[in-house]
This record gives structure tokens, sequence and C-alpha cells, in this order.
């Protein structure tokens, strides 16, 4: 069945022009008793028609299987000869393909943009270069836990990142309990104390969840010597 033509209404019928209003007036009332109601009833069974060859298509195997194609759109192949399902990300970029260059917005607006992940990429390592100043190409490896402490007395810490807490194991000998674990024991642990003449301090006893700080004076017959300040950071 061909989808039916809308019917184009007839001239208004106007009692100021005598001499068509009669034959208006009689093309109306057929226009809106029958031809009409015959449009509508054509467009119906059109529709009717076009629904049930869908579903024909459908149980009959020739819509693509949708099984292991979630989040895909689907659309019909650039011959018009049957339907496909495709990636949305490949049809943004291949009738947009200005999108895998869009920059990253103003900080400052609140108006959100389409910023591909490359882009999002570069920008967050421009912001790492700026931030830190820095300068080459060698990659930047951030530190995974941080501590200040008062190795004296009552071991106290002072200032921290990742780091739970301070175990006094005696004098000059501490360890470093992380709140999260690395993940091993090989990183790169870097001590310093506050006294610089004749003093020492070194790691020790390397685990994922700790690590040992030990600490002393060449000019001091003790084995270990607390410190006032020792400060400890790791890098993984």
């Amino acid at each position: 069945m061909a989808k039916p033509t809308k019917p184009t209404p007839p001239d208004r019928a106007l009692r100021s022009n005598p001499s068509t209003f009669s034959a208006n007036a009689e093309a109306w009332i057929t226009y809106q008793w029958g031809t009409f109601p015959d449009y509508i009833d054509n467009t119906a069974d059109f529709v009717d028609e076009q629904a049930n060859a869908a579903l024909a298509a459908a149980l009959g195997g020739d819509l693509p299987v949708i099984t292991g194609q979630a989040l895909k759109l689907l659309r019909v192949n650039a011959g018009e000869t049957a339907a496909e399902f495709v990636d949305p990300a490949t049809v943004v970029l291949a009738e947009a393909p200005e999108l895998s260059q869009v920059q990253v917005e103003n900080p400052a607006s609140t108006v959100f943009g389409q910023v591909s992940g490359e882009r999002l990429s570069q920008a967050a390592e421009a912001k790492i270069v700026d931030r830190f100043n820095l300068t080459g190409t060698a990659p930047t490896y951030a530190c995974r836990a941080w501590v200040n402490f008062n190795g004296t007395g009552t071991v106290a810490i002072r200032a921290s990142g990742n780091v739970s807490s301070i175990t006094d194991n005696g004098s000059g000998d501490y360890t470093v309990n992380f709140t999260t674990a690395m993940p091993d024991a090989d990183y790169s642990c870097v001590p310093s104390k506050d006294r610089s003449l004749r003093s020492w301090i070194s790691a020790l006893d390397y685990a994922s969840g700790s690590v040992r700080v030990v600490a002393g004076r060449t000019d001091d017959s003790a084995l270990y010597t607390d410190m006032v300040t020792v400060s400890v950071a790791i890098f993984r």
C-alpha cells in the first residue's frame, strides 16, 4: 500500500462572494464528510501495514541480533539495504571529526563541552607541568607517603600523608606505618633528620605496609640516637 496523499482543502465558502459560495460550501461538505475521513482511514491502514511489516521482519530474522550490542546505536547502513549496530563514538567522530580536537573548557565557565580522551590527557599533563614547574621529557612520579615527626621522648607526628602512625622501637629506631599499603616493598624511602654533623639516618626492613628508619651519631657510643626531627618520603 502506498503512503496516502494528504488532500488539499477546497476554497472557503465566503458570503462576501455569492458567485462561489454555493459551490464552495458543497465542496467543503464533501471534503469534511468524505475526502478527509477517507484520508484518515487510509493513513491508519498504512501505519498498520508498516507496523506489521516491521514485526514480520523482526520475527523473520531480517534485523541484526541484539545480543552483545549493549549501548550501541541501530541505524540503516550506507547502502540503505539493511540495519546495523554501530559504536556511538564512531558515529560522532565520523560525523564531526573536529570533536577529537576540542579544547578543554575555560575552568571559570560553568558550561561543559565535549572533550576527547586525548585532549583531556594532554590538559592534565600540561597542568602538572605548570604546577610543578617541570622541564624536559623525563616522567613525573608522585610521593606515595610522607611524614615529619618528633623522634624524641614520646614520638609524635607533626604532619603526614598516608602515614597512620609511628612505632617507637627504642632510641633512634622507628617504624613508619602506612595508612594504605604500597603495591610491594620495591619502593624508594628517603629519610632525613635534623642534625647534620656527625649524624646519620638509614632505612631498613622494607615492607608493603611499613618501613623501619634508624638514626644515630658517629660520636655516640650508643648504636642509635633519638632525633628531634625525622622526615620520611616514599616514592613508587
